[in-house]
């Protein structure tokens, strides 16, 4: 009931407002108002009726078609909103011409005449005079690639003082006939004529209509781009990863392939430029991605990869002998999706071996590469059948072309492309994560072996009686293969060896820990170097795994006297020139090298000087070794200068430098 007073105010106030009006209607000297859909609708006209059409050229040259006299009436009539192929001049190209009245009202408006895409290049004349063309006619023919096009009409059509205006328009039309034969020529949509404001807004809503309709490619785009700029950033923070990099650069050209295919939809462009463009981004996407995969999964690099490479240069070729036109369209689809069955196989064979081998981004990507795969080659064969002429593939294959329109139109190509890009962008944070794991683990390794190292070289040189021993070790990274050992012996001398163990890391770290805690060991039972270095050998052949050692062993004895045997290490140096030492193999090669034995006399203040090969292989930028030479004329000096000098002219390896000069 507290609600009544309300309802009465508003009964009031809607009564007044109704009162007054019609007051004011009853008082008022304006008259009512009238519609009039004639005036009131928006001023386009939509050209949908039948033209008079005729093939070839006007035989005088002068272009007499195009005159509004001109009696056209014994030339039949085509419907105007699409090509002649499918109204009874199927695979004619060619010269033809189109023509039609418009009668315009005289209202001092400025009038044009919008065009759809007309296939291939056309001259629209409006009562005899050449008032737009499209692409280039013969002798200059040229194929442009282009939409809508708005032509206004010259203001002296509507000179005259009449209300009306007849206007004849004559469209000369020339057929590009490399074109494959399902194409027809002539006009693809309706013509328009109107004021000139209103057809331009119509050219932009029909803008976005083709817009709405790319919206699938727009969506790969823009997730193209994206996985571009996260490729491109994960090689910058792993450049050694060239997988990165490869994949950066294929998801880049392959945005800017659906960018290109996008500038075309919305401007007129040659179509040679737009077909060399696109050939060039496909095929350098599609070998990018093949370096991409076979650097993910280290593919070799064998006939089966440069097979793969060959498809490219075979499907450029056609592309080129399609253009030139050789061959038609059919016959260029063919030889492309028989020349991508090496590709497809190369690729896909590569991830289904490393999937059987349980390796996790093979297994991700090998079901959407492969449907994707299918889904290309299905779309290469029914566009080369479509586009010659069968329009059963259309019929029967429209939902592969449009699966939907909703939220946006897309084919099954389009879903197999995100489905497959999705997956091939999940590789990489499982790769990084991966790769990050691995140095992790490496850096463990790492600081293992060099712990291990460091208790294995001795930090001092013990002081042996008589002799100077002086010995400097740099090792190429944070773990070296280089080891070198000096044990004083009771009777005065001692025993030393120097050795270089092939390999890096742990595994060298490891097997240096062997070699020294057998030299050390068996120093307490012998001290002849040839049995130190077979014992060695012995225990290299049961657990090196492969690996190798060089290694030089020597006593040197209270008189000077020194035995030396060499196990394929470099000669020591005396007094700058090489000893002649019998080499037998590096340990762990084989178990019946012998080592020969070699005395030599130290004479007092010489110095004997024992390397490994980081000193004779450092290499200058230029690429020139250290060598040799230069090596003996280095080894008179101390054990300091020559590894400086070894070092700074370019250290490739450990270097180790051991001299031993006997005092007195």
């Amino acid at each position: 009931m507290a609600a009544h007073p309300f309802r009465w105010f508003f009964f009031c106030v809607i009564s007044l407002g109704c009162g007054s009006q019609w007051v004011c209607a009853q008082t008022s000297v304006d008259p009512p108002a009238h519609f009039n859909f004639e005036h009131g609708r928006e001023p386009i006209l939509s050209l949908d009726g039948m033209w008079h059409f005729h093939t070839g050229d006007d035989l005088d040259g002068q272009l007499g078609w195009a005159d509004p006299h001109f009696d056209d009436s014994s030339w039949p009539l085509l419907r105007s909103n699409i090509g002649w192929g499918e109204q009874g001049y199927k695979g004619y190209t060619g010269l033809a011409w189109y023509r039609f009245n418009v009668v315009l009202p005289n209202d001092h408006q400025a009038w044009a005449i919008c065009l759809p895409r007309f296939l291939t290049s056309y001259q629209i004349f409006a009562d005899g005079k050449l008032i737009g063309q499209f692409g280039g006619m013969p002798p200059q023919a040229r194929y442009v690639v282009g939409y809508d096009q708005l032509y206004p009409l010259p203001d002296a059509l509507f000179s005259s003082s009449d209300q009306e205006r007849s206007i004849t328009f004559a469209i000369r039309v020339w057929q590009w006939p490399r074109l494959p034969k399902g194409v027809s020529g002539g006009p693809t949509a309706t013509t328009r004529v109107g004021h000139v404001d209103a057809l331009k807004m119509q050219q932009t809503y029909e803008a976005w209509g083709r817009f709405w309709s790319s919206s699938a490619g727009n969506v790969l785009m823009m997730m193209n781009l994206l996985a571009a700029f996260f490729g491109l950033f994960l090689f910058a923070m792993r450049p050694r990863d060239r997988e990165y990099l490869w994949f950066g650069f294929y998801e880049l050209l392959t945005g800017l392939d659906h960018l290109l295919l996008d500038y075309y939809r919305f401007h007129s462009a040659p179509e040679s430029a737009i077909w060399w463009l696109d050939v060039t981004l496909s095929a350098g996407s599609w070998l990018l991605f093949l370096l991409f995969v076979f650097t993910l999964f280290k593919g070799r690099r064998n006939w089966l990869f440069w097979s793969a490479v060959a498809t490219e240069v075979v499907t450029i070729v056609a592309q080129t002998c399609f253009m030139m036109g050789w061959i038609g369209l059919l016959q260029f689809d063919s030889i492309w999706a028989l020349a991508l069955l090496p590709y497809f196989f190369c690729i896909l064979n590569l991830l289904y071996k490393n999937a059987k081998r349980s390796v996790a981004e093979a297994k991700l990507m090998l079901i959407p590469v492969a449907l994707c795969y299918a889904c290309w080659f299905a779309r290469i064969v029914l566009g080369g059948l479509g586009g010659s002429g069968y329009g059963w593939v259309y019929t029967n294959f429209r939902w592969f072309f449009e699966v939907s329109r909703r939220p946006f139109p897309f084919s099954v190509n389009d879903l197999a492309d995100m489905f497959m890009l999705v997956a091939v962008v999940a590789v990489l944070p499982l790769r990084f994560a991966r790769s990050r794991r691995d140095e992790e683990r490496l850096a463990g390794e790492l600081e293992s072996a060099r712990a291990v190292q460091q208790v294995l070289v001795p930090n001092e040189i013990p002081h042996v009686p008589g002799f100077e021993i002086r010995c400097i070790y740099k090792p190429a990274g944070q773990v070296g293969g280089d080891f070198f050992q000096v044990i004083p012996l009771p009777n005065g001398g001692a025993l030393i060896a120097v050795g270089d163990v092939s390999g890096k890391g742990m595994p060298a770290a490891m097997t240096v820990s062997l070699l020294v805690g057998t030299f050390q060991t068996l120093a307490h039972y012998t001290q002849k170097p040839s049995e130190l270095l077979s014992e060695m050998n012995l225990r290299m052949l049961s657990r090196s795994h492969g690996g190798f050692t060089t290694c030089t062993v020597l006593r040197v004895e209270p008189g000077g006297v020194a035995v030396v045997a060499n196990a394929g290490h470099l000669a020591p140096y005396l007094t700058g020139k090489e000893l002649p030492v019998e080499n037998g193999l590096p340990l762990g090669i084989s178990s019946e090298t012998a080592f020969p034995e070699v005395r030599v006399s130290l004479p007092v203040g010489s110095q004997l000087t024992l390397y490994t090969d980081g000193v004779v292989e450092a290499r200058a930028r230029s690429g020139e070794l250290l060598g040799f030479d230069r090596a003996a004329a280095l080894s008179v000096q101390p054990a300091e200068v020559i590894a400086e000098a070894a070092q700074s002219f370019g250290q490739d390896d450990d270097i180790t430098v051991l001299t031993i000069k006997l005092k007195c």
